[in-house]
């Protein structure tokens, strides 16, 4: 019988080191499938909540559903807002209503939105890849509605109206949504995105208007060189960023932010001829 033979240290280095060759070339890959499925799965979520908003149209008679989320009086939330209450993990509970319903990590604030009846599963209001978490516990949104959607106008040339001044809308350029019916072309106008969780607070996405960006809300960098959003007639996009997010205020020589002006050529109107202020192909 022969003796049997142990792997000398030099063999057992050689295979550790070849072991070590393998995962180093396979690590990439296996990252890259996985924020790519997480991109997936995100998109799914954004076009689940979508639909859950279409719904609620059809069911009120073409009404938006809100993104506005401040309720008549202080410290109260919005009853018709899409879904109330905090997302961020720095911003106390108070604004967008009182009591532990409305923090960031309880499920009760999804469930008190009014598509929560078409949408009842938790983790669709949630990017998978969003790792936040206080105390242990996630937070339990990811994503925010745009703001010009019942929600409120910003950096409009000739006025300013909210959820609760429907008076003050003809004062302004830009059309501030509250009917499906005054979104003459749905495909070019978005409705849900993707917030960066170091801006995401309440349940709307401030796009400012004007000729220079004075809002701070930032689309989400979690799945790398893209931003998901959905439309109004129903379809999704990711849409590819074209510079850095720390350039979304910028206002030097090189002029505003690419991304922000791309962003707010889907985002409203102009009342005069309800057309894209900066149509989508010329960007």
């Amino acid at each position: 019988m022969l003796p049997k033979r142990a792997f000398t240290l030099i063999e057992l280095l050689v295979v550790i080191a070849i072991i070590s060759i393998l995962a180093a070339m396979l690590l990439p890959a296996v990252s890259k499938a996985k924020m790519s499925a997480q991109r997936t799965v995100c998109l799914s979520n954004l076009q689940q909540l979508n639909l859950g908003c279409k719904m609620y149209s059809d069911d009120n008679g073409g009404q938006l559903v809100s993104s506005w989320p401040s309720g008549p009086t202080i410290n109260t939330a919005n009853p018709f807002c899409w879904c109330p209450g905090v997302a961020s993990t720095s911003s106390a509970v108070g604004t967008y209503g009182l009591g532990p319903q409305y923090s960031c990590t309880n499920e009760m604030a999804l469930q008190l939105g009014k598509i929560w009846p078409y949408v009842s599963a938790a983790g669709v209001y949630r990017c998978p890849a969003d790792t936040r978490n206080v105390n242990g516990l996630p937070v339990v949104r990811s994503f925010s509605m745009n703001s010009w959607l019942s929600g409120q106008s910003q950096g409009d040339p000739t006025g300013s109206s909210t959820f609760a001044t429907p008076n003050n809308d003809q004062s302004l350029t830009y059309t501030l949504f509250r009917r499906e019916g005054q979104v003459l072309h749905p495909e070019q106008i978005w409705r849900l995105i993707e917030e960066d969780g170091s801006t995401i607070n309440d349940s709307m996405f401030v796009v400012d208007m004007g000729k220079l960006n004075r809002s701070n809300d930032l689309p989400s960098t979690r799945h790398g060189t893209a931003y998901s959003l959905t439309f109004m007639d129903g379809h999704s996009e990711n849409i590819p960023f074209r510079q850095s997010t720390a350039d979304w205020n910028q206002t030097g020589q090189t002029g505003p932010d690419a991304d922000w002006v791309a962003l707010k050529a889907m985002t409203t109107f102009t009342n005069k001829n309800n057309t894209v202020d900066g149509l989508r192909h010329h960007l």
